[in-house]
């Protein structure tokens, strides 16, 4: 690491973080500063990095909820805590394959034809190459994870992990293999779990087709969005106290295109508004079919295969055909038969994959299931009892909704790339669930008489292994210090979008295998939207990459104008380059203020000591008494989550007091006996303050001032009982300041420049403390004021009073009186033309002559304060 430098022409004129960050952050790895060892002698902060997919590039997402784990580890590390940020990457099954599968397309090559050894050294060849972008770009944004203990999805640790939970789980009975509706992705090919479909509204239409008794007595019309379904209807349902059907209930029916005879039902989960109160009950695709079906013993035929075509299940006409396709030959035909009575436009919720995009077929599949109810009941009543509590607190409710309403997770996918399910199935497919297939070996010799085995292909869902990250990454099931001294985390910092997919699938395992919640508390980051509002999409042309932000501003520029946006009252980040910009600008203000301390003409001490009390300036005692209840409230917005306001806390005083004011009055002769060692003192508490949220900057401040320890990473949180106050001397200073804002009004007022000075006039009495602190910040020429000038409760400040120059004031009322007479001179001319007065209305006319009146008003007064004011200056 670098030491404290000697010379101030060491520092550039401006602050370059491409000079500055690289450096400080290979110095960081160097020394180790991110790695951390158990220890129970210090009180443990500890947060699991969720693992981001290895097909990922960093994103606004990743910078806004990344940069705050970043902050928080930095924060308690300075508070002396045994910190640690665990991070790790997911090999995101699904998705990873998917664009694997597409760069084989591209080569002329399917993943059949690989096959799957080929497929996965690919896979793997994939990860080493891909997946260490998204890292790079972390290290570019200051991010300080314990690199060491870095963690990958399908490591053999956590590999193991996975398949001792699944056991467990299968052998208490709550996995089991059964054929289920699942939700289809005809895309990846795969299953999905319910929260990763995303309901989403499109524009369609509602058709009415017309179903006649098999008698031909009555006819039925049902309302559909899907007619290609209806070739696997198995019934028609009505609600049962639905006084339009009670009469064809039991009887029978003829499905158009099939001429197959179905029954018609009674069900109270049919509603009786939507359509014409009937439907059609398609068991095999639709999740109330299904639900219907099996209350009432429906058969289930599946007329929509695995590929979306339809199967030998559906009249041969239609056998082969796509969805769409089949959509418009069932159209088509019913239009022919006379069945479809009519179409409506009508918009309506369609299940899309979050992982293809494809709109998801509901299909019956033989899978693996695990039993969710019992997992459940333990994580609801750890958030109903307060062991785990959400940031914002609304979404702890629905968090709780779901886990009340929860249904059991199909966990087996059809992708090839993940964690390969532990079951291997007999000759006569009997299934053999083990940790190891030499433990399966066993089983099947033990059980069924054989060793013939073969293993099942599917894998398990990527959030089953990820539901395991918090203790798996510990070395869970073997007993290590890390398990026992970092299990439970402290917090996790994740989004809202996967509540449900992680974050109470890790309380349910956490409770069930590692016997607690795995973290105490939860902050659900803001989701990131363009200023307009809008989703970043490559579509739209808003995508921001954090890596252009950090080349045109650095790295600490954009942390902190990300930070800045993060406010608990929003959960919307409505990202406005413009904050990023201020900060840059902050940056520089930061820079050129610690330029002027280290070239301070007596030079700097070789440690930060304030001087005594007594020996303090009155600005030396506002700046320490307002840097003091800036560290409280820094403190208490990190502690709460408000990194948006402790941000703006930083900016407040350091930018606006710090600099603005403190730094000026540090040019007055009575505080040069101070201001060497007070400036440095603040600005090294203001670099400790800044840390956490600018790391690059705030090192190398903190290594050109006077400081204890090697680097700032280490150094300890500012103690606010260590700063000194004293409320009457910043009530003081206050007063100064309020003086000196009257003089600048009346300049602002006057429309002169900063440089132009006016005249103050103050009582004699005044100190010469209190006359130098005017004199620097109001740039105005002191005069002793009349001896009829009282002061205010006795105080010689409050009768400060500024004077704009007679000569100043003069010119602006002649130029003022030159205006006035030609308004007035305009005005008579007016009126005293007979066909203004004819012609206008009398309301025109009227108030013509009331702004005469007017004009003449203030001549008279302009006339009046040019006499007062003599013909000398004053």
């Amino acid at each position: 690491m670098e030491t404290l430098r000697n010379s101030p022409d060491e520092l550039s004129k401006t602050y370059e973080p491409a000079a500055v960050e690289g450096k400080w952050y290979a110095a960081w790895l160097e020394a180790g500063v991110f790695h951390e060892e158990p220890d129970p002698a210090r009180p443990p902060f500890v947060i699991s990095m969720p693992p981001p997919n290895i097909t990922g590039r960093a994103h606004l997402g990743h910078a806004s909820t990344y940069t705050a784990m970043d902050v928080l580890t930095r924060y308690h590390r300075m508070l002396g805590d045994n910190a640690d940020w665990l991070p790790g990457q997911d090999h995101a099954a699904i998705a990873t394959e998917a664009v694997i599968v597409r760069e084989l397309q591209a080569e002329g090559l399917t993943r059949e034809g690989l096959g799957r050894e080929a497929f996965l050294l690919r896979a793997w060849a994939w990860r080493e190459k891909y997946g260490g972008e998204l890292y790079e770009a972390f290290r570019a944004l200051g991010f300080g994870p314990d690199w060491q203990r870095d963690r990958f999805t399908l490591d053999p640790g956590l590999s193991a992990a996975v398949a001792k939970v699944f056991v467990a789980l299968y052998r208490e009975g709550l996995i089991y293999r059964g054929t289920r509706l699942v939700n289809w992705d005809p895309v990846s090919r795969s299953t999905l779990s319910d929260a990763e479909v995303e309901d989403v509204e499109r524009d369609g239409n509602l058709w009415y087709i017309r179903y006649v008794a098999a008698d031909g007595t009555f006819a039925v019309e049902v309302a559909t969005t899907r007619p290609e379904t209806m070739l696997g209807d198995t019934a028609i349902a009505v609600h049962p106290e639905d006084e339009r059907y009670r009469a064809i209930i039991g009887k029978t029916v003829i499905v158009p295109l099939a001429a197959r005879p179905i029954p018609v039902i009674a069900d109270a989960a049919v509603e009786r508004d939507f359509g014409t109160g009937a439907i059609k009950v398609t068991p095999a695709h639709d999740p109330l079919d299904n639900a219907i079906g099996e209350r009432h013993r429906l058969p289930m035929p599946s007329v929509i295969g695995f590929d979306g075509a339809m199967t030998e299940q559906a009249p041969a006409r239609y056998v082969g055909l796509g969805r769409s396709a089949a959509r418009d030959a069932v159209l088509r035909d019913l239009e022919a038969e006379g069945a479809l009575v009519r179409t409506e436009p009508r918009r309506h919720i369609v299940p899309v994959s979050s992982r293809s995009g494809a709109v998801v077929e509901r299909l019956l599949s033989l899978q693996w299931f695990c039993q969710m109810e019992s997992l459940a009941a333990p994580a609801l009543a750890a958030y109903r009892d307060g062991r785990v509590r959400f940031t914002p607190e609304r979404f702890g409710r629905a968090y709780e909704q779901w886990l009340e309403g929860i249904r059991d997770w199909n966990i087996s996918r059809q992708v090839w790339w993940g964690h390969r399910l532990p079951v291997w199935y007999t000759q006569d497919d009997q299934p053999i669930v083990a940790e190891t297939e030499e433990e399966a070996h066993a089983l099947a010799a033990r059980d069924c008489g054989t060793t013939e085995l073969r293993r099942d292909p599917d894998t398990l869902d990527t959030w089953f292994s990820s539901a395991l990250w918090p203790f798996s990454i510990l070395g869970w099931p073997e007993q290590t210090p890390e398990l026992a001294h970092w299990y439970p985390n402290s917090v996790l910092v994740t989004g809202r979008e996967i509540i449900f997919l992680w974050v109470a699938r890790m309380v349910m395992l956490g409770l069930k295998f590692a016997g607690n919640v795995p973290f105490g508390g939860v902050f659900i980051a803001p989701l990131v939207f363009d200023h307009s509002g809008r989703k970043m999409s490559k579509s739209l042309g808003n995508v921001i990459d954090p890596i252009d932000l950090i080349e045109r501003y650095g790295a600490d520029a954009t942390r902190f104008g990300i930070l800045r946006h993060m406010r608990l009252e929003s959960q919307e980040l409505r990202f406005d380059e413009r904050y990023v910009e201020k900060a840059r600008e902050f940056n520089n203000k930061l820079w050129n203020a610690l330029r002027y301390i280290r070239a301070l003409p007596e030079g700097l001490a070789s440690a930060s000591r304030l001087p005594s009390a007594r020996d303090l300036s009155l600005a030396d005692a506002w700046m320490l008494t307002g840097l003091r209840t800036t560290v409280e409230r820094v403190s208490r917005a990190l502690d709460a989550f408000e990194f948006g306001v402790a941000a703006d806390e930083l900016i407040d005083f350091t930018w606006y007091r710090y600099c603005d004011w403190y730094l000026e009055a540090t040019k007055t002769s009575s505080a040069s006996a101070s201001r060497a060692p007070v400036l440095a003192y603040g600005m090294t508490v203001i670099a400790r303050l800044l840390h956490p949220l600018a790391p690059f900057i705030s090192e190398e401040i903190w290594q050109a001032l006077p400081h204890d320890g090697r680097t700032i990473v280490t150094a300890s949180w500012p103690d606010p009982a260590e700063i000194p106050a004293d409320e009457a001397a910043a009530a003081r200073y206050d007063q100064v300041r309020a003086v000196v804002t009257k003089v600048r009004d009346l300049r602002a007022d006057l429309g002169l420049a900063p440089r132009e000075k006016l005249t103050l006039e103050v009582p004699p009495e005044l100190d010469e403390a209190a006359r130098e602190l005017l004199t620097v910040h109001a740039n105005a020429t002191l005069v002793d004021a009349p001896a009829s000038s009282a002061a205010p409760s006795g105080d010689p400040l409050l009768a400060a009073t500024p004077r704009a120059p007679a000569a100043l004031l003069r010119a602006r009322i002649s130029k003022d009186i030159a205006r006035l007479d030609a308004e007035i001179e305009r005005a008579r001319r007016k009126l005293e033309n007979p066909q203004f007065v004819s012609k206008a209305s009398s309301e025109i006319v009227a108030k013509e002559r009331d702004k005469l009146m007017r004009y003449e008003d203030e001549r008279q007064r302009a006339r009046a304060a040019l006499v007062a004011l003599g013909t000398e200056d004053g």
